[in-house]
């Protein structure tokens, strides 16, 4: 998910976000195309919820989170897009997905693509115990946490101290701040701060070097 990519501090400066009002997004036809892609099994129920990406008062951007489920199992999927100027203009898709079997995670993939091009990408499957981060190599793993970035859209993190997160395919540290708002700890300066609001989410604040970011519910 683009929550989690970085451009590197030395672009803040010339890091520009192109706004218009109304901003319209293709995000029926992205979102079809991804959710095609997961051959999601028309038994699974699916609950959808939309944050718009506010950088200041400019929405530059929108976030999709998809929560499906059935008896046994339960799919996360996020997809957002954005558009900003860095020297020329730059869309930005990514896409994660998450896979629950019996409450386990058995795998979870994401995706960052700049214009197309892939900036970062990850992948883990408990099957083969391997996880991979681009630009890497496959290394041995064993998650166990089942609380990832993906459930925090649906559920509050209540109690709890650590987070896998599927970028990162590595447990990071949760810290709540006050009455339901939590801190993520993503290493390299970088931190997201999720606010609830009677248990349901609210908005994500996305700080990084070169920018800060709010993913708020439409």
């Amino acid at each position: 998910m683009a929550t989690h990519g970085t451009f590197g501090a030395s672009t803040k400066r010339m890091l520009e976000f192109r706004s218009a009002s109304p901003i319209t997004f293709p995000w029926q036809r992205f979102v079809r195309g991804v959710m095609a892609a997961l051959l999601l099994p028309s038994a699974l129920l699916a609950q959808r919820t939309n944050f718009d990406v506010y950088k200041g008062d400019a929405v530059i951007g929108s976030v999709v989170a998809m929560r499906s489920t059935s008896a046994e199992r339960t799919i996360y999927v996020m997809t957002s897009y954005s558009e900003f100027n860095l020297l020329w203009k730059h869309v930005v898709r990514s896409s994660a997905q998450s896979d629950y079997q019996n409450g386990v995670l058995v795998s979870c993939h994401t995706s960052v693509r700049v214009n197309n091009a892939v900036r970062d990408s990850s992948s883990m499957k408990r099957s083969t115990g391997q996880c991979y981060v681009h630009p890497g190599v496959p290394t041995d793993c064993d998650q166990v946490n089942p609380w990832t970035t993906a459930r925090l859209y649906y559920e509050e993190p209540v109690g709890l101290t650590s987070i896998f997160v599927e970028s990162l395919l590595s447990d990071r540290p949760l810290k709540k701040t006050g009455p339901e708002t939590y801190s993520l700890e993503l290493g390299k300066n970088h931190t997201n701060h999720y606010r609830y609001a009677g248990g349901i989410l609210q908005e994500v604040r996305v700080n990084r070097a070169y920018v800060d970011l709010v993913f708020r519910r439409s």
